[in-house]
């Protein structure tokens, strides 16, 4: 129902005046337009009081001296004659402005009737506002009415919506209706009938005595303003939580999670109009996160969808990448708390715990405490140092099975070296080694190779003489082939490289692994 906030004075337009003078017009014929239709005795006894009163002030229609007396009544006895008056005067140039949740509402302030009586007199061909007239007596009296633009009915001690009711609601909210389940498009009928979970959070609301269920995911609830409130505010029940049941289903639900966790909150809020559909929903999986996350209880979530203990498809969802997966099963397994996440990535939830397991991972796949240290130390991310680390254990892997030499020649040496560097650390680092060549037109010969390897020559052309450029393009593919060299290859891709260079010295590895 709406409710009433404040109200101030404004100049009546010719239509609005037009609108307020007809009403009164057509309650000068008939007062029972105030009054529901009774559908039973009890509703019959309550409402026919007030007829009687009504049928008093009706009778003095005519008499604009003894209706200015009994619009002094503060009930909707006083409303009536107030507005009757306008019937005789025809004339509303001032009117008062209540302002409601629904809206704004003019109305002639005619004698001391209550406000709410007034707007509700005035306006009895509104099925929101007409409300306002009888609300005391029907919350006081436990009775049920219903009021839509082509009716306006009374069942009494028991909710009992008229089926053409339930039509205009449904059409009021504007989704589809699939056997008895009016939703948005994002949610199977069936599912909100077996509370299921689903990917998305979404509002489930039971309307018991019509059963009748409606749902709005919480991607179109950020549209829907309050969906409880478009529906009750054409309504007026004692209890309106004994005949609706509202919940906030998310997967964030699931077995591992206690009753003290899935219970519904804010609907005080939401039953009044406060919050909308968007905001309920998202209070409530909120406070439902923070109750898991001070559980104490190890639970994984993610997006709202628990995995309980189970690492492996928490991880999987999370999509990660071989190195973050390395991580994230190391770290997941070791922890013994809750982890609720929302729009994740691996790197965020490696965040969460890299300070204190992120050495401890990188120490199983490097098997050497001061290089995981400083690896550890870099100033990166938890993705991109799993990564370093990843590589950085490959390639030691790599070079534990490259030949290992005791003496080389100058010219071998560095080839050796610039190899070594590249399938280490790479490119980067190789060109940066470069500098170090035997200074001699062999040395710089094939650090031209190199360069070219690495597409890097066009800015170091000019440091290079025709003969050393030549010499250069020469040995690329000698250089392309050592680099490109698995550990069985290499020993013999050196050799044939320092051959190409011209030199007639022998070499021979110290062990072949």
């Amino acid at each position: 129902m709406a409710k009433k906030m404040k109200a101030f004075v404004r100049t009546a337009t010719k239509s609005t005046e037009k609108n307020l003078i007809e009403n009164a017009k057509k309650l000068r014929e008939n007062p029972h337009l105030l009054i529901p239709e009774c559908k039973d005795d009890h509703s019959k006894k309550y409402f026919g009081k007030i007829k009687k009163t009504l049928d008093k002030i009706h009778r003095f229609r005519d008499d604009a001296k003894k209706l200015e007396k009994l619009s002094k009544k503060r009930g909707l006895d006083g409303a009536l004659a107030g507005t009757l008056l306008l019937s005789h005067s025809e004339k509303a140039p001032y009117l008062a402005v209540a302002q409601f949740i629904t809206g704004d509402v003019t109305y002639a302030q005619r004698g001391k009737a209550d406000r709410e009586k007034l707007v509700a007199v005035q306006h009895f061909d509104n099925p929101v506002l007409r409300l306002l007239g009888i609300k005391g007596i029907a919350i006081k009296k436990h009775l049920h009415v219903y009021s839509w633009d082509k009716g306006f009915v009374s069942t009494g001690l028991k909710p009992n919506p008229p089926e053409e009711f339930l039509d205009f609601i449904e059409y009021k909210i504007g989704l589809s209706n699939q056997k008895g389940v009016i939703a948005c498009e994002h949610i199977n009928p069936e599912n909100v009938k077996n509370k299921e979970f689903i990917r998305k959070n979404y509002l489930r609301i039971h309307w018991k005595s019509a059963d009748t269920l409606f749902a709005i995911c919480e991607d179109c609830a950020k549209s829907s303003d309050n969906t409880m409130f478009r529906i009750t505010k054409y309504l007026l029940e004692p209890n309106i939580s004994d005949d609706f049941q509202i919940e906030v289903i998310g997967q964030v639900v699931k077995q591992t999670c206690s009753d003290a966790q899935q219970k519904t909150l804010y609907l005080d809020e939401y039953l009044s109009g406060k919050i909308n559909d968007s905001e309920f929903i998202n209070k409530n999986i909120e406070q439902r996160d923070k109750a898991i996350k001070t559980s104490g209880e190890k639970i994984l979530v993610l997006d709202g969808a628990s995995y309980g203990r189970e690492v492996k498809g928490f991880i999987e969802a999370l999509k990660p990448n071989k190195y973050e997966k390395i991580g994230l099963e190391f770290i997941l397994e070791r922890v013994d708390e809750p982890v609720v996440m929302n729009n994740a990535t691996p790197n965020k939830v490696l965040e969460c715990f890299w300070k204190k397991y992120g050495l401890d991972t990188i120490l199983t796949m490097i098997n050497d405490e001061n290089i995981a240290r400083d690896i550890f130390s870099l100033n990166d991310t938890p993705s991109n140092t799993l990564e370093m680390a990843f590589n950085y254990k490959e390639r030691q892997e790599i070079l534990s099975r490259l030949p290992r030499y005791e003496f080389l020649p100058p010219l071998a040496k560095f080839a050796d070296h610039i190899a070594r560097t590249y399938k280490s650390f790479g490119e980067e680092k190789a060109l940066g080694e470069l500098k170090k060549r035997p200074d001699d037109p062999k040395g710089r010969s094939l650090a031209y190779a190199f360069l070219l390897f690495f597409q890097k020559e066009k800015d170091k052309k000019w440091q290079y003489s025709h003969m050393e450029i030549e010499y250069g393009e020469f040995l690329k593919k000698y250089v392309k082939k050592l680099l490109e060299s698995k550990p069985e290859e290499y020993h013999d891709s050196l050799r044939e490289l320092l051959v190409a260079s011209g030199s007639t010295e022998s070499i021979e590895p110290e062990t072949k692994r």
